[in-house]
């Protein structure tokens, strides 16, 4: 049975032969394992996984003397995985404040966030994991912070309005990172501030970039903000369904778009995928079901109804 890895897994898979220590290494061994389909045709490349993970730990926990840099690593949760970063004090952990329920430490001091800080975002009936992240800066850009950029799922790079003249610098700075080609969406913070409108338009004429204008404080522009997140994601949600009964609508499959109906049924259960014959699709448009075979492509608010 093949192994069907996911795109994303040769990418870590390609960070991994590049990491220079056991603690970089076991976190992207450890994203390889989640990204690891489960079923029997994966079994060997899961112990192989886990029989590294183990040897680095152990590597890892026999080092005496000496201070080692910090390592951090956010398992991705939810629908999709999306980092907030920016220049020191643009507004990045009260941005994750007002999209979310957390309630990271905000102050006018540079550097208040030390650490990542993942928390959940509710977008209609999903979540999305929104993480922020200590100010990246040419003077701090550890490797373990611009991986977390890397493997995201995409950037919510956040600016001061104020301060106009960061913008291109810190765009220069995640080129420099091989960053720049990041999905991401650029976000002008503090819209409701003096002189901020005018400084918005200087900025746009400036960029060939699309810059959204926010208020974190005020929550404007927030709610066009998670529709934009959603899209960025590029993801389908799909619900289930099983014969003579309503669909499951409290708990949608997220897949990348371009997802096959094969995938769909080897998530719901494994035995559906190798004994898959047909499937019932529903629509709201659609009057009457369509029958759909394992190679047709998932959209978004799919019903399905798959019969083995």
């Amino acid at each position: 049975m093949p192994a069907n890895l996911p795109p994303e897994y040769f990418i870590v898979e390609a960070r991994l032969k590049e990491a220079k220590n056991p603690e970089e290494k076991v976190a992207l061994l450890e994203r390889l394992l989640a990204l690891t389909p489960k079923h029997k045709g994966t079994e060997r490349v899961q112990k192989d996984l886990k029989t590294k993970i183990a040897k680095f730990k152990k590597i890892s926990g026999s080092k005496k003397g000496g201070q080692r840099e910090s390592f951090y690593y956010v398992p991705k949760e939810g629908a999709g995985q999306i980092v907030i970063t920016g220049p020191t004090n643009s507004g990045k952990s009260s941005l994750l404040n007002a999209l979310t329920n957390a309630r990271a430490k905000v102050d006018s001091y540079p550097f208040v966030t030390k650490v990542p800080q993942p928390a959940m975002m509710p977008f209609e009936d999903i979540l999305i994991q929104l993480v922020d992240t200590p100010s990246l800066t040419k003077e701090f850009s550890p490797p373990w912070l611009r991986e977390i950029l890397a493997s995201s799922d995409g950037l919510l790079v956040v600016f001061d309005l104020a301060k106009p003249e960061e913008i291109s610098q810190f765009l220069e700075l995640l080129a420099n990172l091989q960053l720049k080609e990041k999905k991401m969406i650029l976000l002008a913070n503090k819209i409701d501030l003096p002189e901020a409108k005018e400084n918005f338009e200087k900025i746009k004429v400036r960029h060939k970039e699309k810059i959204r204008a926010i208020s974190c404080l005020k929550k404007q522009g927030l709610e066009d903000l998670k529709q934009e997140i959603f899209q960025m994601l590029e993801i389908v949600r799909v619900y289930s369904k099983k014969p003579n009964r309503p669909p499951d609508f409290s708990h949608p499959f997220t897949f990348k778009k371009g997802t096959t109906l094969l995938e769909l049924a080897r998530e719901i259960h494994h035995d559906f995928a190798v004994q898959f014959k047909y499937a019932r699709l529903y629509r709201k448009n659609l009057k009457t079901p369509l029958i759909v075979g394992k190679n047709y492509y998932l959209k978004d608010g799919d019903v399905i109804e798959v019969h083995s």
